[in-house]
C-alpha cells in the first residue's frame, strides 16, 4: 500500500517538511501496545493484510499547493511491486520536478539542481519508500517497531511509534489512537541540501477499492508549507516502462 507510506517521502525529496507534534507524559511500555500490534491495527483498518497484497501496481493523480509564495500544480505518482517508483511535480510557468527509483539507481531532477544520482542514505531512504508493501511494515524494511509514548499529534490521542530500518534509519509514525489509523510520520530526510527534519500529517482517508488511503497531506519543512490532495487512485493500471531511467539520469550512471 505504496500510498499511504511513499508519496509523502516524494514530495519530501522535492524538499518541503518540518518538524511537529505535541509531546504527552510519558508511559511506561507495559501500559502501551506493541509496536506490532499498532502496526497490526493499521493495517486491519485500512483493509487487511490480503487488500494490501493484492495489487501489483498503483497509480496516484492530484495537486499541490505551496500557499506561501502561492504556488501550485500537479502531482501523479507511479509504483509497482517489489519496489518500482516514480513521480512527478509539474508547476506551470515553472517547470516540472521528477525522482524515481527502479530498483537499483535512485535519483532526482530539479530544475535548481539538474539530474542527480542519490547515494549513501539518502539512497537507503528512496529505497525503503519505493517498497510496494510498505505498509505492513515487514521485516524486510524494519529491524525494530516499537511504541514509544502515548501522545497527541494534530490535536488527536495517538501512539508514537519508533521504527528503524534495515539500514538503520530511525523514523516515528503516529497512529489514532481511536481509528487505528497511521496520522502522520516524522522524519530527518536526507536530501541535496543537507538532512531536513520533517513531518508530514494525512488526513481525509477515502476508499480506493479494497483499501482505505489518505487523500490530504500537510508537508512543512524549513518554513514552507506544501498541501497535497490526491484526487484520484488506480490500480494494476502501471506500463512498467514508466519506471525506465530517463535519458538525463541514463547518461549519469556508470
Amino acid at each position: 500500500m505504496p500510498l499511504v507510506t511513499r508519496l509523502s517521502r516524494a514530495t519530501l525529496a522535492l524538499g518541503v517538511a518540518w518538524l511537529l507534534g505535541v509531546p504527552a507524559p510519558a508511559q511506561s511500555p507495559a501500559d502501551l501496545p506493541s509496536g506490532r500490534e499498532v502496526v497490526r491495527r493499521f493495517v486491519e483498518a485500512i483493509g487487511g493484510a490480503d487488500a494490501v497484497r493484492r495489487p501489483r501496481s498503483q497509480h496516484a493523480v492530484g495537486t499541490f499547493d505551496v500557499p506561501g509564495p502561492g504556488i501550485s500544480g500537479e502531482i501523479e505518482a507511479f509504483s509497482a511491486a517489489p519496489n518500482l517508483m516514480f513521480q512527478r511535480l509539474v508547476v506551470p510557468g515553472l517547470g516540472r520536478v521528477e525522482s524515481g527509483f527502479d530498483g537499483v539507481v535512485g535519483w532526482l531532477d530539479d530544475p535548481t539542481t539538474g539530474p542527480m544520482l542519490l547515494d549513501g542514505m539518502a539512497l537507503e531512504q528512496m529505497k525503503t519508500d519505493a517498497h510496494f508493501y510498505a505498509a505492513l511494515h515487514g521485516d524486510e524494511i524494519h529491524q525494530s517497531i516499537e511504541t514509544v509514548e502515548r501522545t497527541t499529534f494534530e490535536g488527536s490521542p495517538a501512539y508514537k511509534v519508533r521504527l528503524i530500518t534495515r539500514s538503520g534509519d530511525e523514523q516515528f509514525e503516529y497512529f489514532s489512537v481511536d481509528s487505528g489509523l497511521l496520522v502522520g510520520s516524522v522524519v530527518t530526510r536526507v536530501l541535496p541540501m543537507g538532512r531536513v527534519p520533517t513531518t508530514t500529517v494525512l488526513t481525509d482517508y477515502r476508499a480506493f477499492g479494497d483499501l482505505l488511503l489518505p487523500t490530504r497531506w500537510r508537508q512543512r519543512a524549513m518554513g514552507a508549507e506544501q498541501v497535497v490532495t490526491i484526487t484520484r487512485v488506480e490500480f494494476d493500471t502501471v506500463d512498467i516502462s514508466v519506471f525506465a531511467l530517463p535519458p538525463r539520469i541514463r547518461a549519469l550512471v556508470k
